[in-house]
């Protein structure tokens, strides 16, 4: 079980350093209790859940050849928002970057950023998931199964 929890830290920080993660992510970790056991993986799934449809649309916006930027800022914003409240402090980023670009009307900036934003939520899933699969194990465990 400290293996576990080791394995658990280290994947964590190494969220972190690679800016997948921040102090915010910690913060909800903080949240969870007895009370609330699934709190962070309730979380994490319904931002991934509600991240898919928000990055399929941004890609949608910019593939006419005169997207509507005052949509695609409003989608960039919120999924800005949903990031930031997880602690994706990098794809938190990644969403001000794009929102400065809406306002450039800079179509090719864009397009480069969607691909970072869709490139960054393939690492941020795989290692969210592996952390919430560890975590999972790690309450089977402490309950005796």
């Amino acid at each position: 079980m400290a293996d576990l929890q080791q394995q658990m830290a280290a994947l964590l920080q190494q969220c972190v350093a690679e800016g997948l993660l921040d102090e915010q992510f910690h913060q909800l970790l903080q949240l969870q209790d007895e009370s609330n056991p699934d709190f962070v993986s309730e979380v994490a799934e319904l931002y991934f859940d509600d991240a898919v449809p928000k990055i399929q649309r941004v890609g949608q916006l910019l593939s006419d050849p005169s997207p509507d930027f005052s949509e695609l800022d409003a989608v960039v914003h919120q999924f800005k928002g949903s990031s930031a409240s997880l602690g994706a402090g990098g794809m938190a980023k990644l969403c001000i970057r794009m929102r400065e670009l809406c306002q450039q009307r800079d179509v090719p900036g864009c397009q480069a950023l969607v691909l970072q934003m869709q490139e960054q939520f393939t690492r941020l899933k795989q290692q969210l998931g592996a952390y919430l699969s560890m975590e999972a194990q790690r309450k089977r465990l402490a309950a005796g199964g």
